[in-house]
């Protein structure tokens, strides 16, 4: 329940106690601290440009998306099904279109909108920890946000994911400006700003809807009825804005039992409610824990050449998820004592988000979870300013603590500049076709099995490919068996009369379309079965292999083109 603020003054009603809504750069009173904080917020930008101008390829679901961008015009957008069952909210598929009729159909152009929002993000969370945090806490807020792998991950990926993470730390900053106002002008203009975010973000709604309850509480609580009502008016823009986004365009959207199967199954993604088990209670604390890997990334990542300390029983030691956790709760502790309408607002989005997993509405999974950062920075922030009081005496140990925490996120974001290959969701789509299309001689078929059709159909436009490949259909819901299976498949290959040369393109692999259920047909996905493995197999027969582009493990970099020349 929401209690008064505790006020200094005990004649002044318990409203007051929160600080003013101006903007004090409370970390400015510390040049050197300063010069620390815009270093970081500077080499944040900068590692989400150097990202942005690698131009790695695009990832399945960056595909799976971007199909539609750059095929549907606005008005489809809005109201037509998307091909692979995709969801995005229209405010980012606009502007991603937009870029799209600017600056062409490729990957930059479509990643350009997130690296913004993104940019933005650090731009307008500066200000916020600022506000409300001592320099060191500042620092520190910033800094997780700008060197988070996860953060700067999606800054750079053409999903909705930054957009959903930019809109959430407008709505703080929204907060700031307007939530001691009483000015009709004020009240609405928080009111309408709130209402288009909605149409950027989903998950926004779980912001300003804390935001609104712990506002409301404390103008109920402190029973100053007048500014209850007034504060109706933005809200209920709020709740009409999202109504009206419902209505016409979210429950348009297919309801989809096979993702919710999907991150059941895969990733666990569903708080049980209520627990009847001890692994059911376990997820309560084992998914808010994971918050620490995605999206802050303040845990050492434990692979590559430091997947030996995996086995390591000190590998709980070594990833270090106790300092970042115990900041976290501490600073929790430290704004409710400050300010509990402040508290609650970055509490119950993360409070909303598990109940909204629990009746299976959305998923608690990392990238779901982006919009939480810059509730989750802050409270750490807020914990590193109780500490630092708690220290006060002992400087050399506070200081320790500093580097202790930002060590993972050196190490984490330092080892995926140095590798780009260890960048997440690492997927070389784009590989495969270029290169067909640098070797392709008249009289060639390219035949691309069905798990690689999105790359086939995004790569075909945006970059022109002059070929026109053969799609293969995917069957494996029409046989019985693997028999039948190869059987259809015998078929469904291209008229290799007259052709010189077969190349064929293969996600080794990926084995469930989307839309399906996990493991669905059984036979299919047993480990004894690769339908790509039995095809070439099949190609064999009509040929032999000449050429293959796949200088990787095929258990990390699986999408592969194999180049067959043809019996005459």
């Amino acid at each position: 329940m929401l209690a008064p603020f505790k006020s200094t003054t005990a004649s002044l009603p318990a409203w007051r106690a929160e600080p003013a809504t101006t903007l004090r750069p409370r970390a400015g009173t510390r040049p050197d601290v300063t010069w620390l904080l815009y270093g970081l917020l500077l080499l944040g930008v900068g590692i989400r440009l150097f990202h942005f101008l690698n131009n790695r390829s695009f990832f399945i679901d960056e595909l799976y998306l971007n199909v539609n961008t750059i095929n549907m015009g606005f008005w489809e957008l809005a109201t037509q099904p998307f091909q692979y069952e995709q969801k995005a909210p229209i405010g980012y598929l606009w502007v991603s279109r937009l870029c799209v009729l600017l600056f062409g159909k490729r990957e930059m152009a479509l990643r350009l909108f997130p690296l913004l929002c993104g940019l933005g993000t650090l731009g307008v969370f500066t200000l916020i920890a600022r506000h409300y945090l001592k320099a060191w806490g500042a620092v520190v807020a910033v800094g997780i946000l700008a060197l988070s792998p996860a953060c700067i991950y999606h800054s750079v990926e053409a999903k909705q994911y930054s957009t959903e993470l930019f809109m959430a730390t407008l709505c703080i900053w929204l907060y700031i400006r307007f939530h001691k106002s009483s000015s009709l002008p004020a009240l609405l203009t928080w009111g309408v700003l709130g209402a288009i975010i909605l149409w950027f973000s989903f998950s926004a709604i779980f912001v300003l809807a804390s935001i609104a309850i712990a506002v409301s509480g404390r103008w109920v609580l402190t029973t100053r009825w007048r500014q209850f009502a007034l504060y109706l008016i933005p809200f209920s823009l709020w709740l009409v804005s999202f109504g009206v986004q419902y209505v016409f365009i979210i429950s348009k959207y297919p309801q989809s039992g096979w993702l919710i199967d999907f991150f059941a199954k895969v990733y666990d993604g569903f708080m049980p409610l209520p627990p009847t088990s001890v692994k059911d209670v376990v997820w309560y604390a084992q998914r808010p824990y994971n918050l620490l890997v995605h999206p802050l990334g303040v845990l050492l990542t434990l692979d590559g050449d430091l997947a030996p300390w995996q086995e390591s029983k000190w590998r709980y030691l070594f990833k270090m998820g106790w300092l970042p956790a115990g900041l976290l709760l501490g600073g929790m502790v430290v704004l409710f004592k400050r300010n509990r309408t402040l508290f609650f607002c970055l509490l119950l989005p993360l409070m909303f988000t598990m109940l909204a997993s629990g009746v299976k509405m959305y998923p608690f999974f990392a990238r779901f979870m982006l919009f939480l950062t810059p509730a989750l920075v802050l409270f750490i922030g807020f914990g590193v300013d109780g500490l630092q009081e708690l220290l006060a005496r002992r400087r050399a140990l506070f200081y320790t603590t500093v580097v202790l925490l930002f060590l993972p996120l050196c190490i984490n974001t330092g080892r995926q500049l140095a590798n780009t290959d260890m960048f997440m969701n690492y997927e070389d789509n784009r590989g495969p076709l270029l290169y067909i299309n640098a070797h392709y001689q008249p009289g060639d078929v390219v035949y691309v099995f069905w798990n690689m059709s999105h790359a086939y159909e995004y790569y075909k436009e945006a970059y022109q490919l002059p070929f026109t490949a053969v799609q293969g259909r995917n069957l494996k819901n029409e046989a019985r068996n693997a028999a039948e299976f190869m059987q259809k498949m015998r078929a469904d290959i291209p008229e290799l009369k007259g052709k010189k040369r077969l190349w064929f393109v293969f996600d080794y692999l990926n084995r469930n379309a989307i839309g399906e259920y996990v493991g669905q047909p059984a036979w299919y996905h047993t480990q004894y079965f690769y339908a790509t493995t039995e095809m070439q197999n099949l190609f064999n027969q009509f040929g032999r292999k000449v050429d293959e582009l796949h200088d990787k493990p095929y258990n990390k970099y699986p999408h592969t083109v194999v180049l067959y020349e043809l019996n005459q």
